[in-house]
């Protein structure tokens, strides 16, 4: 049905057994390929091989009871967008090389993957190959209702300024959270701080009290100590030790006499003059340690009060050791470390004040793009609106309309300033309500087509595939939407799942799904259809029969269908 056929994406998927299908191969054309069945024929299993293909999830009920892998394998034409892609990973390829994805799922439920041969990690596959087809299914229409997905469509909608942008804000959102989070954690530092500071400030007074000399103070005060405590006894001791040098006929003396005899005697040989020599020096000697002597005597006193002020100097000290360390000079490490502390926390203000002030700067800056932000989506929202208003006109609901509401949030998130609401009305005169409370199956099914198609020329994935999307929807608007997916198809490729007549009868390439019971086993196989066979499906699908009258009606389905594509490319 469509004019110039876009570039083939898809070419061939193959499943061997997955979920029923023993084997099954489904080959992708230009333009709409439809593919039908009955209910339980196995579409929800082809189109789950395509999505294991892209790097979905696997998991190890996909493999056919009795078997002991699923093996799955997708065969793309690629552009150079993908084949850059590829290079970049690792995967490079050959100017004519396609691209062929195989996926192996084992019973146990691991899996494999690998791109033209070479082992690549499902994520690989998804990055590279899964951005290609957008799968759209009756579920996505669900996610319609969901004020997250709204958000996105309206900024994929106001195109790559928007995405960009959001992805600023989410990383200044990122910024922010860090930024207050390293606030918190200073205050509450901080507060527990001030317990521990007001001990430090207290020692480090009391430290600083004492005026500790230096870190040998008090071996030298207890030496003290111990001379006065016992000044009597040594003085007494130095008494005798001075008068057995001094007194007459004491060493001094003996000595003199010494030197002067050996002196008497240096007239008979120089080792005489040496003797007396040595006799002299030792004299001199004890005159030395006499006037040594005198000195300490001197230097004790019998003072009381001394001796109890040495001794509260130690208690103190030996207190502050009990306290801060075992030495003088361990109670001067921490006197150290109280005052860095100290220090610490007088800085610690500055510090919270910094970190307030690039909170503040963030969040400024975090405000400044959300508003840039929430501008473009407010252009966009009505621009959309309108679009989308003009598809449901095209989808049999001329009257319908849709409204983006932007309502803005109490803080900015990750996705900006406001949430966004898809808001409905099926009928003039109605009041525009939220889509989740007053859309029917039928109509959600086609917003969600006006949705895909508005926003088909800003994706970036170059095929399709829907997945009965046409759920509560029948007669005249299957056929709108078997229209507006033809027209689709005219730029892009599409694959549609469909259990409807009217939307298969669009298709330029039509697929049947088959079950087949043998004996225990049943088996599904995908038939490519001629045309006659195409005939066949359509009136099996009208009217349960591919006989008589409902081969008629078939053949006049898809003769209206053509000319309705025909008459919409002319326009």
């Amino acid at each position: 049905m469509t004019g110039a056929a876009p570039a083939v994406t898809l070419l061939r998927l193959t499943l061997e057994n997955v979920g029923l299908i023993a084997r099954a191969e489904l080959e992708f054309g230009a333009g709409l390929t439809v593919v039908t069945g009955e209910t339980g024929s196995g579409k929800t299993m082809l189109l789950g091989g395509l999505a294991l293909a892209l790097g979905g999830r696997a998991e190890s009920d996909v493999v056919r009871a009795g078997a002991e892998r699923a093996r799955v394998s997708l065969e793309i034409a690629p552009d150079a967008a993908l084949r850059a892609r590829l290079a970049a990973a690792g995967f490079a390829l050959a100017d004519d090389d396609d691209v062929i994805v195989h996926r192996e799922v084992l019973a146990g439920g691991r899996s494999q993957a690998r791109i033209n041969g070479v082992a690549a990690g499902a994520s690989q596959v998804r990055d590279a190959i899964g951005t290609l087809v957008d799968i759209v299914s009756q579920h996505e229409a669900q996610r319609l209702l969901a004020p997250a997905y709204a958000i996105d469509l309206l900024d994929r909608y106001a195109g790559a300024p928007a995405l960009a942008l959001r992805d600023d804000v989410r990383e200044r959102c990122d910024d922010v959270r860090e930024a207050r989070a390293r606030l918190a954690a200073l205050r509450d530092d901080d507060g527990r701080a001030l317990a521990r500071i007001e001990f430090a400030r207290f020692a480090l007074a009391e430290i600083d009290a004492a005026a500790i000399a230096d870190d040998n103070e008090d071996e030298r005060l207890r030496e003290r100590r111990d001379v006065l405590a016992d000044a009597e006894r040594i003085l007494a001791s130095l008494a005798a030790a001075s008068a057995a040098l001094e007194d007459e006929g004491g060493a001094v003396d003996a000595l003199g006499a010494a030197e002067s005899g050996l002196a008497a005697l240096a007239r008979y040989g120089e080792r005489f003059a040496e003797l007396a020599a040595a006799a002299g020096a030792l004299q001199s000697d004890a005159n030395e340690l006499a006037a040594r002597i005198a000195r300490e005597r001197e230097a004790i006193e019998l003072d009381p009060a001394e001796l109890d002020a040495l001794s509260a100097r130690l208690d103190a000290l030996d207190r502050l050791k009990k306290k801060y360390g075992g030495t003088l000079a361990e109670v001067g490490a921490q006197r150290e470390t109280f005052a860095a502390a100290i220090a610490d926390v007088d800085e610690r203000d500055t510090r919270i004040a910094q970190a307030e002030r690039a909170v503040r700067e963030r969040e400024a800056a975090l405000a400044a793009r959300a508003a840039e932000l929430t501008a473009l989506r407010a252009d966009a929202a009505g621009a959309l609106a309108r679009a989308v208003r003009d598809e449901l006109a095209a989808l049999a609901m001329p009257a319908a309309t849709l409204e983006v509401a932007l309502e803005p949030l109490a803080e900015i998130g990750p996705h900006g300033g406001e949430r966004a609401e898809l808001r409905f009305a099926a009928n003039p005169g109605e009041l525009l309500r939220p889509l989740a409370r007053v859309a029917s199956g039928g109509e959600l099914s086609r917003v969600l087509l006006a949705l895909v198609v508005v926003l088909a020329d800003r994706r970036e994935r170059t095929a399709l595939v829907f997945d009965e999307i046409d759920a509560g929807i029948g007669g005249a608007t299957a056929s709108a939407v078997g229209a507006r997916l033809a027209r689709l198809a005219e730029n892009a490729q599409v694959v549609c799942v469909t259990h409807l007549a009217q939307i298969a009868s669009f298709g330029d390439a039509h697929v049947a799904l088959r079950k087949h019971a043998r004996g225990e086993a049943t088996t599904i196989e995908a038939l490519p259809l001629d045309a006659r066979g195409r005939t066949a499906e359509i009136a099996r699908m009208l009217a349960g029969d591919e006989r008589g009258v409902a081969l008629e009606h078939a053949g006049a389905l898809i003769d209206a269908s053509r000319r309705t594509a025909q008459a919409a490319r002319a326009r």
